[in-house]
């Protein structure tokens, strides 16, 4: 089934602030590799120390945090087709509720698409999201 160029918008958003998310731990990733090698050891951090997020909701206009540990964050992304959004962010069109916690819900893709470039796209907001 083919999706309406709204829709592959709305998912494409979506993969772009996830890469923006994934930039930040591996972003983490270097700066305690530069401190492991420095022999500042006590400078790593904890894979349960709490970020703040980027909502990655499919509205390009979106500026919402998530606090979630890191390691939780990690875990939910094993699956590419599931992203993190604040509460009722979810786009009933595009993708289903896996699962819901106090300050977010995972959400999982009906459908997938390329990887897109860095440039969000205006979206049709409607009523089903939010």
């Amino acid at each position: 089934m083919a999706i309406s160029l709204t829709e592959r918008r709305q998912i494409e958003n979506e993969m772009i602030f996830r890469r923006i998310n994934e930039k930040v731990g591996a972003d983490l990733d270097t700066l305690d590799a530069m401190h492991i090698e420095d022999g500042n050891r006590h400078l790593v951090r904890d894979d349960d120390i709490e970020l703040h997020f980027q909502c990655e909701c499919s509205d390009e206009n979106c500026n919402a945090r998530i606090p979630i540990k890191l390691s939780i964050y990690k875990q939910i992304h094993i699956n590419r087709d599931s992203f993190i959004v604040k509460l009722k962010h979810q786009v009933k069109s595009i993708e289903d509720v896996v699962l819901s916690e106090a300050n977010y819900s995972v959400v999982k893709k009906k459908h997938s698409t390329p990887e897109p470039n860095d440039i969000l796209k205006v979206t049709t907001i409607d009523n089903s999201m939010h």
